[in-house]
């Protein structure tokens, strides 16, 4: 049962993305002051087609851009996420390669400037964090990122990779950090099928980057993404 029930899931959703999808990606042309309200109302729609419900605690600040960092759990992520995020400003992310190879979705990414990241490439993912410097300082984007790099397998915090770090550090931009509660058991990496349920969403307190090195900030985001 658990199964064909998953199987329909996933169906209405598919239906979902694909059908709603294009029509947001002609909004965001027709449109682009309007693209972070299409975006996130998509967002929560895929949500709600995936069968889960959200709770949010704590308020998304409004008053400057940040690097916001946040547990990387489940394909649901990119969908998650962002349903939390005010209207104000744009936003970006760093995100692997392989999502670039997504019909409809690769579409929507490169239009939202989203910075493809091969991790099997140094070279090609230094130059990924400097063209997400740049997103953030000339286009006054937020610029979500996922550092741990790969998706949990055991439902806790995998060690932090230090790409998004220097992000902040050289853009001198605080780091908003976001935790997400539930989604390990709703879909995580190592099964195939969903159980639709309800997700927790915490909305940290920024952490203040000025006079902290790399190390120092990758040290706090750990702590406060552990203590959730």
């Amino acid at each position: 049962m658990k199964i064909i029930f998953s199987i329909i899931i996933y169906a209405i959703a598919f239906v979902a993305f694909f059908a709603i999808g294009p029509f947001v990606f002609f909004l965001i042309m027709a449109n682009g002051k309007n693209s972070s309200k299409y975006i996130i109302n998509f967002c929560r729609f895929m949500v709600y087609a995936f069968g889960c419900r959200i709770k949010v605690h704590g308020k998304f600040p409004l008053d400057e851009t940040y690097v916001i960092m946040a547990n990387h759990v489940s394909f649901l992520d990119v969908f998650v996420i962002p349903s939390v995020f005010g209207f104000d400003k744009k936003f970006s992310a760093i995100a692997a390669a392989k999502n670039f190879k997504i019909p409809v979705y690769a579409s929507i990414l490169k239009k939202m400037k989203v910075v493809s990241i091969d991790r099997s490439n140094r070279e090609q993912s230094i130059k990924g964090v400097q063209q997400a410097e740049r997103v953030l300082k000339e286009h006054n984007y937020h610029i979500v990122v996922l550092p741990e790099g790969t998706r949990t397998l055991n439902g806790k915090i995998s060690n932090l990779k230090k790409g998004g770090f220097h992000l902040a550090v050289n853009t001198k931009s605080n780091i908003l950090p976001i935790i997400t509660k539930g989604l390990f058991e709703i879909k995580p990496r190592n099964r195939w099928y969903i159980v639709p349920g309800n997700i927790d969403i915490y909305i940290g307190d920024p952490i203040k980057t000025k006079g902290k090195t790399v190390d120092d900030l990758l040290d706090e985001t750990t702590q406060i993404f552990n203590s959730y």
